[in-house]
């Protein structure tokens, strides 16, 4: 549901992007190849600094969704 939301608002805005679903334990942020990481649980801090990290519970929760949704685009457009 999270991926195709995410999707789904991309989308709509123009954004043509691949979504991609892990569980943190298959993560290593070495071989991380992703422009921003929208997590739903807690991520190591190993992960700081290598990739934009995006706290994704408002998607589940409805609260601050449109927020989020909006802060997963300005990342995007930002690494460009």
């Amino acid at each position: 549901m999270l991926r195709v939301k995410i999707e789904e608002f991309l989308k709509d805005k123009g954004i043509d992007v691949v979504v991609n679903q892990y569980r943190v334990t298959e993560l290593a942020p070495s071989r991380v190849d992703a422009d921003v990481i929208v997590a739903t649980t807690g991520m190591p801090d190993e992960f700081a600094g290598v990739v934009p990290v995006i706290n994704g519970v408002p998607l589940i929760t409805g609260v601050g969704e449109d927020q989020t949704l909006q802060e997963i685009l300005d990342t995007l457009q930002a690494a460009g």
